[in-house]
C-alpha cells in the first residue's frame, strides 16, 4: 500500500481504513505526514521569517511537532484507556501524523496573508481547526467513542498545556514583581 493510496482509502472509508490497515501501512503514511506537515508549517514560518533558513531549522520544527504530537497521543491513549475504551496508542500517532498533511492549507493561506487579506495567525487558527475536527473523527473511529468524548479526550493535553503555560507566566510575573521591588 503506498502513500496515495492509503490517504485514498482514508478519505473514501476512513472507518474501514483503521480497522484493516495494519501499524505498518499507518506508520509510513503517519512518518510522511509528520514530515509534508512539517515542511508546510516551515515554509510558512519562513514565509513571514519567524524561523532561520536551513536544513537544521527544518529538523528542530520536525522534532518539536513529532514530540508534541507524541506526547498528545500518549496523554490521549492513556486517558481513553483509563476510561475503558480501548485501542492502540502507535496506530492513534501514525492517524495524528495523517492529519499532518491538513497543514499544506498553510503554503495558499500564506500567500493569502502575504497580499494582506488575511492575519498570518488567523490561518493558523484555520489549519488549527480544521485538524482538530479530523483528529476527533479519527478517534472516535479508532476507539469507538462518542464525539463529545473524543473532544474532551482531544481538548485535555491542549487545556494541561494552557494551565502550564498560565502557572509559568504567572511564576514570571511575581519573579519580576519580587526582583524590582
Amino acid at each position: 500500500m503506498n502513500l496515495l493510496s492509503a490517504i485514498a482509502d482514508l478519505v473514501d472509508d476512513p472507518q474501514g481504513f483503521i480497522d484493516r490497515a495494519g501499524t505498518r501501512e499507518t506508520g509510513w503514511a503517519g512518518v510522511s505526514g509528520y514530515l509534508f506537515g512539517t515542511f508546510s508549517i516551515f515554509i510558512f514560518l519562513r514565509m513571514f521569517s519567524a524561523v532561520l533558513p536551513g536544513v537544521y531549522s527544518f529538523l528542530n520544527v520536525l522534532l518539536v511537532v513529532t514530540a508534541v504530537n507524541f506526547l498528545f497521543a500518549a496523554v490521549i491513549h492513556l486517558f481513553l484507556e483509563m476510561t475503558g475504551s480501548n485501542g492502540k496508542a502507535l496506530k492513534l500517532f501514525f492517524l495524528f501524523g495523517l492529519t499532518e498533511f491538513l497543514w499544506v492549507l498553510l503554503i495558499p493561506l500564506g500567500f493569502i496573508a502575504r497580499l494582506g487579506l488575511i492575519h498570518p495567525v488567523i490561518d493558523l487558527f484555520i489549519c488549527f481547526f480544521v485538524i482538530i475536527i479530523a483528529r476527533i473523527s479519527l478517534t472516535r473511529r479508532l476507539y469507538s467513542i462518542s464525539r463529545n468524548k473524543a473532544l474532551l479526550a482531544l481538548g485535555l493535553p491542549y487545556a494541561a498545556a494552557a494551565a502550564g503555560f498560565l502557572i509559568v507566566f504567572v511564576y514570571a510575573i511575581v519573579y519580576l514583581v519580587w526582583l524590582v521591588a
